[in-house]
């Protein structure tokens, strides 16, 4: 032990010496023992107030430092504030997507418009709008924990003995009334920003929040499953959670995207504790779509591409450069090669979801377009919700449809239930909703509670105990409780396109007709109809929607706007006076200081100004209300809203006083005004005066909004700028109107249908009726093509047309928005022209759109440039050539076939592998100018067998592949057992061959067997029968029914036999795996269950062993003769022969 050393010299230096006394022993009491009251607060309760990030917790830290809660675990920061039982890290998540410790917790609304509250209140008239929607809520403000909690982080002296007044923000605590005085800052001495965010759209801040909101955080807490996180997952202990997440471009699925979810669909779907997968869209606020299907701006891109690259080949070869042409040709087979792998991967992956070996369901949260209807509908679970919205759609980009969605319009129960029902949807685009499909029997489950892949996930979370025996049994429950909709009931369930009367009319337009000629003809027919025919009805119709809620709305926009028209009091400028040069003694002496009562006040001396002032405001505001009461003569512009394109126009006086005498109920006066307008452009329009329409004020901003009462209809009149052409030559100032019809005629419908029949592309209308007619056959059930029959149909049209010019040239373009436009008109005037390699095209807005088209008595302002231009132009050989099988050598295109694509799929993407990996090698296959290769190619001395070992390992003349260790039986064996089995049932019930089984006698008779005589027939007749029988059946068979009967029976029975099991392909397939576990689940099969019987088995076999046992005893009695015989004889009689003997 080291003891320090004390000099001798240290005494004469002068220092003090140290104390070895009491000082001492105080001073070291003081440091080593704990004194509460002797410390400093800060030392006493250190913990409260270091500033180690591990010891800051608790509420009272709720603020925005960094140092808050966080700490670095392995360069990552963690975030206990936004920490939760979930998997993962939450860190700087989405305001909709935090976690706060659990999955209820309570999260901030979505800011949104009056126009939100009402859209919600209308699909679901049981709620008051929306929970998580408020028109008041400001998500840039930034609200802090409570004044009490302060003792930390707000205070300049100890932490916990500063003075906070609690009126700087807003508390509870009641002892606001005691403290006076703080060192406390107010909100603005943190600086927080609170002008939102300034670059870009924020869902549910700056911009609308679409789809569904992410409450639970399924969504939030998934984790990527690719690198672009376009495809994510939340799995739970037997239940799988895949989200599409792509949002930005609608949920469309890129070549990778598809095949990547066509492995994890396959790779979920085949897991041993899968008892559930569940496909939903991520939508995140950004989109409403569940799927968009082909990325249309790809396909069109990469078929753009290919034919370019074909032109320039095709000059390059007549120029005489033979290597550039052999270089653009080999350019456009690979963009022709990346299409075409697009196109096969929607498909494989849609026969993919269709042939799943587990469950898999589809929740279709938003709207499906184009193959994401095959996505949803080819599930064997689809579930609805409220927003589901299928858009099978093709002819308006000058493709034809493609999904599998043809094959379910093609049925027979759809044309029986809705005759032309699927012409009018493939040819029109018609959006079918959850209500259509409900009733067209393609799926039967909906339902309106949100978060659903939560509450499946929590289910088969919660019900682990259950072996996978009681998969079918909770899978079932959970589909009646949350899926069938008993109890609840949501508006949006009888959301549907297609009602009663609109069903009649396209039956009446479309059923039964043999092309689309004919088609537009019956619906020119019906378009001519008079309003006043008796078979033009009328049906209830869905117009737009306002843009802006009210007037008052409108109103401010004008004046945001500046462009408000007003002569409002408080507006207009002040009475003229002379300006008077007065010096500063004036202006001074014209305020006088007097003193009222105990009071001094400033009063000032002009009050004859003052009283002018007040006179002019008096005769201002009397002049004003006289205006505004006052008749006004007004040039109306109303335009029908509709493709009508229809304009009227008349001089109209608003007249509020004397259009309400006229009208003697007090609610009518109030739109007394609008009524009689109504009336007038009824008029205007040559419709009925009864007709119902909702006028709308169209503004100056291109907005629109409704007018319902007078006293709107005066306050717009006055606002409105009156904003008129140069060249229109008015008595009055003009006003605009839009007028919205409640109700559809039958004629109205046509004109609309046909109008839109018109835009499509022609050769596509064609041959999606040819595609239709080629999936139905004659009509019948058994004539339907299969869903992956159709999808090759629909490959093969769907190929063709999209290498027509109507596509890459036109039809690619026609979604883009008038923002886009504009953007492309800026990229056309900043582009150069490369001669060496083809660009990226550009559109021209001019080459695509043709302007002010008339076609069979329709006008368009701007229509698609689709050659041939009609319907009429398409000849007959072009549709006959498109029903041909597709050809190798003139179309470089080959057959589609989804199986086997798939299967194809599962074993050549580890193929490389297999065989090494590869090598690049530089210039291989290049050729020297002297016609030698400039490498030399490779000598393989690999042998190749041209039989595959899985065809191999199966019988030479079994052609269908069955597996024992999948089934517990293989094809043959199978069908020897069901042999077998009817044979033994046969002998054993049925040996009158009365073709009726007469299992076992009912319990009556058994019951009613009483006599030794029928119990003896009984045994002669039945059990000993029965007895032999059964010692005849084989003894599988017999303990297969006594199994079956005691309820043991195995979950898989195996009965094929050694050599089967040795030929066959599955069970070799864990041989050419080494270190493959043949069980990887470690499950055994064959387990015994608890025999259960019910009681009335237990007491039949009592009763059958009672009568066995009396049968043989009374037989063994018959045999040693008949005095053993014990009958029921009466007393009389007994006695009556024993005095006979005695004689």
């Amino acid at each position: 032990m080291l003891r320090r050393y004390i000099p001798s010299w240290w005494g004469f230096l002068g220092a003090p010496t140290p104390l070895v006394t009491s000082q001492r022993e105080l001073k070291t009491l003081d440091v080593r023992e704990y004194r509460p009251l002797g410390t400093p607060i800060e030392f006493r309760f250190y913990q409260r107030y270091a500033n180690h990030p591990n010891r800051q917790s608790g509420v009272q830290f709720l603020t925005h430092y960094n140092t808050h809660q966080r700490f670095r675990v392995n360069k990552d920061f963690i975030d206990y504030m936004n920490w939760g039982r979930e998997q993962g890290q939450a860190r700087l998540p989405h305001r909709h997507q935090r976690v706060a410790f659990d999955f209820d917790d309570v999260l901030q609304p979505t800011r949104a418009e009056r126009t939100d509250n009402a859209w919600f209140r209308d699909q679901d008239p049981t709620q008051d709008g929306h929970a998580d929607l408020s028109t008041d809520f400001d998500p840039n403000r930034k609200v802090f924990s409570m004044p009490e909690h302060w003792n930390k982080m707000f205070s300049t002296r100890r932490p916990g003995e500063g003075d906070i007044v609690h009126g700087i923000l807003p508390s509870n605590n009641l002892l606001g009334a005691v403290v006076s005085q703080s060192d406390t800052h107010g909100s603005g001495y943190f600086g927080v920003e609170t002008r939102g965010p300034e670059e870009g759209e924020v869902p549910g801040v700056n911009a609308p929040f679409r789809g569904e909101f992410d409450r639970k955080m399924m969504q939030a807490m998934s984790r990527p499953m690719n690198k672009d996180h376009t495809l994510t997952c939340n799995n739970g202990r037997f239940s799988n959670a895949i989200y599409i997440n792509d949002p930005k471009r609608n949920q469309a699925l890129s070549t990778g995207l598809a095949k990547r979810l066509n492995v994890e669909l396959d790779r979920a779907t085949n897991g041993v504790y899968s008892k559930l997968t569940v496909l939903e869209a991520a939508q995140s606020g950004m989109t409403d779509y569940f799927c968009g299907g082909l990325d249309v701006e790809k396909l069109g891109l990469d078929v753009s591409m290919a034919a370019i690259s074909r032109e320039r080949s095709k000059e390059a070869a007549a120029a005489g450069d033979q290597k550039e042409a052999q270089l653009l040709l080999g350019d456009a087979t690979l963009y022709e090669d990346r299409a075409d792998r697009m196109v096969r991967e929607h498909g494989a992956l849609i026969h993919r979801i269709s042939t799943a070996a587990r469950p898999l369901m589809t929740l279709v949260n938003g709207k499906c377009r184009g193959t994401g209807c095959g996505v949803a509908l080819a599930a064997k679970y689809c579930g609805l919700k409220d927003i589901s919205e299928f858009i099978v759609d093709g002819p308006n980009i000058g493709l034809t449809t493609y999904g599998g969605v043809t094959r379910l319009l093609a049925r027979p129960e759809t044309s029986h239930k809705y005759p032309g029902l699927a012409e009018f949807v493939l040819l029109t685009g018609t959006s079918l909703f959850a209500g259509d499909v409900l009733r067209l029997g393609w799926t039967d489950l909906f339902t309106s509670l949100p978060d659903m892949n939560y509450h499946i996930k929590e289910w088969f979370n919660n019900t682990e105990h259950m072996h996978n025996d009681a998969v079918a049994w909770q899978l079932g429950q959970l589909l009646e409780t949350c899926f069938k909709m008993r109890d609840a009931h949501s508006s949006a369930m009888e959301r549907c396109a297609i009602t009663s009367l609109r069903a009649q009319w396209i039956e009446d337009a479309f059923a039964d007709q043999a092309s689309v000629e004919d088609i537009l003809k019956t619906l020119g027919e019906i378009e001519k109809l008079p309003l006043t025919d008796p078979h033009n009805k009328a049906d209830r119709s869905s117009a737009t929607p306002f843009t802006i809620g009210s007037v008052s709305e409108g109103i401010e926009k004008l004046q945001r706007a500046n462009l408000r028209y007003t002569l409002d009091p408080w507006d207009v400028t002040a009475p003229e006076e002379e300006v008077a040069v007065c010096q500063a003694a004036e202006i001074f002496t014209s305020y006088v200081l007097e003193r009222r009562g105990k009071r001094d006040m400033v009063v000032n001396t002009r009050r004859q100004q003052l009283q002018r002032w007040k006179e002019q405001r008096e005769r201002e505001y009397h002049e004003y209300k006289n205006m505004k009461n006052a008749p006004h003569a007004r040039h109306v512009y109303a335009r029908l809203e509709g493709c009508e394109n229809t304009l009227v126009e008349f001089d109209f006086v608003f007249d509020p006083q004397t259009e309400a005498r006229k009208v003697a109920d007090e609610y009518e006066k109030l739109s007394a005004t609008v009524s009689a307008l109504q009336t007038k452009v009824l008029e205007a329009l040559g419709m009925p005066a009864e007709r119902g329409i909702e006028l709308g004020w169209y503004l100056p901003t291109l907005d629109t909004c409704p007018v319902h009462t007078d006293e709107e209809l005066m306050e717009l009149l006055h606002a409105d700028p009156g904003i008129q052409s140069p060249e229109a030559d008015l008595k009055y100032p003009p006003i605009y109107f839009t007028v919205k019809r409640s109700s559809l005629y039958f004629s109205e419908w046509a004109y609309a249908v046909k109008h839109q029949l018109l835009l499509q592309s022609p050769s596509a209308l064609k041959g999606n009726l040819e595609l239709l007619k080629e999936v139905r056959g004659d009509g019948s059930e058994e004539a339907v093509k299969s869903l992956s029959d159709t999808i090759a149909i629909e490959y093969k049209h769907l190929v063709r047309a999209m290498r027509r010019p109507d596509f890459y040239n036109v039809g690619q373009y026609l979604d883009k928005s008038a923002e886009q436009w504009e953007e492309v008109k800026q990229q056309r005037e900043n582009s150069l022209n490369h001669s060496l390699r083809p660009t990226r095209p550009v559109p021209n807005f001019e080459e695509v759109f043709e302007r002010n088209v008339t076609i069979a008595g329709h006008t368009f302002p701007l229509r698609p440039r689709w050659s041939p231009r009609t319907v009429e132009e398409v000849t007959a050989q072009e549709v006959e050539k498109s029903l041909l099988p597709l050809d190798f050598t003139r179309e470089r295109l080959i057959p589609f076939d989804p199986a086997v694509y798939c299967s194809k799929g599962d074993r050549i993407d580890g193929m490389l592998d297999d065989i090494g990996g590869y090598e690049v090698v530089p210039q291989l296959g290049e050729v020297k100018a002297d016609g030698t290769p400039s490498v030399a190619p490779l000598q393989d001395r690999a042998h190749v067998p041209l039989v595959n070992f899985y065809e191999m390992a199966r019988h030479p003349w079994e052609d269908t592949p069955s597996s024992y260790r999948a089934n517990g039986y293989t094809e043959s064996s199978m069908a020897y057992f069901k042999q077998q089995y009817k044979e033994a049932e046969k002998a054993l019930y049925d040996e009158g061959d009365r073709g009726a089984y007469n299992y076992w006698p009912s319990k009556s008779a058994v019951d009613g067997t009483t006599e030794p005589s029928e119990r003896k027939l009984l045994k002669e007749r039945y059990l000993d029968e029965m007895k032999r029988k059964e010692g005849e059946v084989e003894g599988w068979a017999r303990d297969l029914r006594a199994k079956a009967m005691d309820g043991t029976l195995d979950y898989k029975t195996e009965i094929a036999t050694q050599e089967e099991k040795i030929y066959d392909d599955h069970y070799y397939r864990w041989f050419i795996q080494p270190g493959q576990n043949p069980n990887p689940s470690g499950l055994l099969f064959g387990r015994k269950a608890a025999g259960g019987r019910s009681e009335e088995d237990a007491d039949l076999d009592a009763m059958l062993t009672n009568l066995i046992s009396e049968a043989s005893s009374a037989a063994v009695v018959e045999e040693e003769g008949p005095t053993d015989i014990v009958e029921d004889i009466p007393a009389e009689a007994t006695a009556t022969d024993g005095d006979a003997e005695q004689e």
